[in-house]
């Protein structure tokens, strides 16, 4: 019998999902953008209707959690490139980023509402 060669084919790795608010007042900077690039690179983005904080770009990292993170005031290179390491688990990331975390307990609840209103949709829409 011949030798048979077995390929094998690896899944998707599923893209983690980031929330980011598309509000008046962060979609105005011109930083937003540029975030946006980055997310679209390495995420999948969730748009967000105003979170309320209105220091934007604002951004919702692991949002499947029932505290997920968000990061407000994200606005140079830096912070960007640091944004992409958090994404991909860096946990140097996650500490050089700590002072632009929100803490308000409202506005994280409003946010995590708002993330599974949205994922909810994307799922019954594909």
């Amino acid at each position: 019998m011949a030798d048979q060669t077995h390929l094998v084919i690896a899944r998707p790795v599923d893209r983690p999902v980031v929330g980011l608010c598309t509000g008046k007042d962060c979609r105005k900077r011109c930083e937003f953008s540029k975030v946006q690039k980055v997310l679209d690179r390495d995420c999948e983005v969730v748009h967000l209707k105003c979170v309320g904080l209105c220091d934007g770009p604002v951004v919702v990292v692991e949002p499947h959690l029932a505290r997920p993170s968000v990061y407000s005031k994200l606005r140079t290179k830096r912070q960007r490139s640091l944004l992409s390491d958090l994404i991909s688990g860096d946990a140097r990331a996650r500490k050089e980023l700590a002072a632009r975390r929100v803490t308000k307990k409202k506005v994280v609840a409003a946010v995590v509402r708002q993330v599974k209103r949205r994922t909810e949709t994307r799922r019954r829409a594909a």
